[in-house]
């Protein structure tokens, strides 16, 4: 595996840093996770170190060499991460509630898996064309989906920072995840949190992605970043990974599109990972009985997988 991979943080005009950012390698993976600590809860620090450290963990504790179901994989230590910081939150003096977004992104045996909740972001470069992002779970997104709002009005709009969904607090996260994503040569995946994207559009970022040091371009962006938004600096940090393989042969691992959530399916928060089970487009708004139900079967269904990797995580659930 032939990758540059590149990683920085700044604190910008905010008096503490919130954000986390890491990463492990292992039999010829990567995994790299990105968190937003919520400024406005106590303990955003710790929500963000939390999910980092137990997400890293969890991948590191994968005895298989490859992991076949990624994005159930994904899911679940976002869930798990969710519990944990619930848990250190409860167990501070006095209690507090704890709270992040975050994204997180797996490289294996040449294909890209992603998921993420709130609004840190991923971006897909091809050169320098943007080939995806993730969707914000956000108001502005939202806004944006609907057509009231243009990629740079919603980094100037005064609701940016109203978020949807995230980890930690009383309600379980909703999760995206991202398509099985074969890498070409020379593509980027960028994970970043909102302090960067708001300071800079896809074509600026594109920009600094494409200098021949990766480490180097992510550096220079976010110094201009900070430079550029002076004292409105959020904290800002952002993970880089450029692919300089050549395209590969393996075979997918999920031939099904595996999940997806659209602006209108925001509600929803996990999906199954089975073959030939695709949630039909029309099946949106609030969950009902019956598919709180299925939701329940399908963290349970995750749960049991993840615990055939790891027994000891089992009997401590």
């Amino acid at each position: 595996m032939r990758i540059q991979l590149a990683h920085h943080t700044l604190k910008g005009s905010r008096p503490t840093n919130q954000d986390r950012v890491a990463y492990a390698e292992r039999d010829g993976a990567i995994l790299m996770v990105l968190a937003d600590g919520l400024g406005g809860y106590d303990g955003g620090a710790l929500a963000a170190e939390t999910l980092t450290q137990s997400i890293v963990r969890a991948f590191e504790s994968v005895r298989q060499p490859v992991i076949d179901k990624p994005s159930a994989f994904l899911a679940l230590a976002i869930m798990q991460a969710h519990k944990l910081i619930i848990k250190n939150g409860r167990a501070s003096i006095p209690p507090i509630s704890p709270r992040t977004t975050c994204v997180v992104c797996m490289v294996q045996r040449g294909y890209a898996y992603w998921a993420h909740v709130g609004d840190s972001r991923l971006y897909h470069f091809r050169g320098a064309k943007l080939l995806q992002r993730t969707l914000d779970h956000s108001t502005t997104e939202q806004m944006h989906l609907d057509g009231l709002l243009s990629e740079d009005e919603m980094r100037l709009h005064p609701e940016k920072g109203h978020l949807l969904k995230c980890v930690g607090g009383p309600q379980k996260p909703i999760i995206s995840l991202g398509e099985e994503t074969v890498l070409g040569q020379g593509d980027t995946l960028l994970l970043c949190s909102d302090g960067l994207w708001q300071a800079m559009n896809p074509a600026e970022i594109a920009r600094f992605m494409g200098f021949r040091s990766l480490d180097e371009g992510v550096e220079e962006m976010l110094l201009v970043a900070e430079r550029k938004m002076k004292k409105n600096c959020d904290n800002l940090s952002a993970m880089g990974l450029r692919w300089e393989d050549r395209p590969t042969a393996a075979p997918p691992l999920q031939p099904v599109r595996v999940a997806e959530t659209s602006h209108e399916a925001m509600m929803t928060a996990v999906f199954r990972n089975r073959a030939g089970h695709r949630r039909r487009p029309e099946n949106t708004g609030p969950p009902t009985h019956s598919r709180v139900e299925t939701l329940d079967a399908a963290i349970k269904e995750l749960e049991d997988f993840v615990s055939r990797f790891d027994p000891k995580r089992g009997k401590d659930r």
